[in-house]
């Protein structure tokens, strides 16, 4: 009895070190294919929100309430991202636009209620940036899947962020260092 009970003993330390190796090869895939996961709906709701957003961008100055989309220096920029994955995964930012800067607190005004009331996301950041001497908008829209970490001064900092064709600044200097919550 005392050497099966050994046996026994040496059976289950063997089966515990199976389940520990198991263990560690297994739980980095798992949170590789979550973070995977993740990142495609944030690809997803990129854009799904880009396209929509330009869609409407376009209907409202087909209908003149932009008067037109200007491509020169008194232009805001304006990027919409989703929430997941856009830090590590620039690739997966969404669409962008220009509009004329007098209609800058309109287009922020109608954005933010386009995004809430069509689309149903229910928070959106913004920040502003400088962008040789142009005014740029970056909105960060939570589609509620898991809390929305705050974008930082650092994050804007990112040269992939911004066009570096017909001599923009791609670094450009942020103003103010927090984004500010447009919509609760």
């Amino acid at each position: 009895m005392k050497a099966k009970s050994a046996f026994t003993l040496v059976e289950l330390v063997v089966v515990i070190a199976i389940i520990g190796v198991l263990s560690a090869i297994l739980i980095p895939v798992l949170v590789g294919t979550s973070r995977s996961a993740r990142v495609s709906s944030a690809n997803s709701t990129a854009n799904d929100v880009r396209n929509t957003v330009n869609m409407w961008l376009t209907q409202q100055v087909s209908n003149n309430v932009y008067p037109k989309i200007y491509d020169d220096e008194s232009t805001v920029y304006v990027k919409i991202v989703a929430n997941n994955g856009v830090y590590e995964n620039p690739e997966f930012l969404g669409g962008d636009f220009w509009v004329h800067e007098q209609d800058e607190n309109a287009l922020s005004q109608d954005l933010k209620e386009f995004i809430e009331n069509t689309l149903g996301y229910k928070r959106m950041y913004s920040i502003g940036y400088l962008i040789d001497g142009r005014i740029g908008a970056l909105y960060f829209v939570d589609d509620g899947a898991e809390p929305l970490d705050a974008p930082t001064a650092a994050d804007f900092k990112r040269t992939d962020f911004w066009p570096s064709d017909n001599g923009y600044n791609k670094h450009g200097d942020v103003i103010g260092t927090s984004p500010v919550l447009i919509n609760s």
